[in-house]
């Protein structure tokens, strides 16, 4: 899906993680993109609670000082975003029990972490940027994977 009409972008935790240090060099034209969308671009606060799981699963597995050095980037992501992240509030959780139980009426069972992100998207007016499209699109909500299909704007 497009998310042409949206009024800007949601990122999820599989884009996050990709902009992690140390990662793989992103494609140009993604980087580009990302800049010219820097102030259209929210976080949800679930991809926080995902990042920091990951963190310290690391910390417990030994790996001590990646598990520093994201805690780092994951602290400065939330200071450069903290207007921008959206919480998981009363209204949010409203959206996310009909996308839920839409989801489960068309025979498909997506996880709690997926159906709050869309919902926030959904009562945000976002679209979902996911390398997990096929996670989003079926709930409902515009998801733009731009690993796949840069967006030509």
């Amino acid at each position: 899906m497009s998310g042409s009409g949206s009024s800007g972008y949601l990122v999820d935790t599989s884009i996050l993680s990709a902009l992690a240090p140390d990662r793989p060099v992103l494609p140009d034209a993604f980087a580009a993109w990302l800049r010219r969308h820097s102030e259209r671009l929210f976080i949800p606060c679930i991809a926080v609670a995902e990042l920091e799981q990951g963190i310290c699963k690391l910390r417990r597995s030994g790996g001590v000082a990646r598990a520093r050095q994201l805690s780092a980037w994951l602290d400065g992501l939330i200071k450069t975003y903290a207007e921008r992240i959206l919480p998981l509030d009363a209204p949010a959780c409203r959206i996310a029990g009909r996308i839920s139980d839409e989801a489960t009426a068309a025979g498909r069972h997506p996880g709690f972490a997926d159906v709050a992100i869309a919902a926030l998207a959904r009562g945000a007016d976002l679209t979902v940027v996911t390398r997990n499209t096929r996670h989003f699109a079926p709930l409902g909500v515009p998801c733009l994977d731009p690993f796949a299909d840069l967006p030509r704007d």
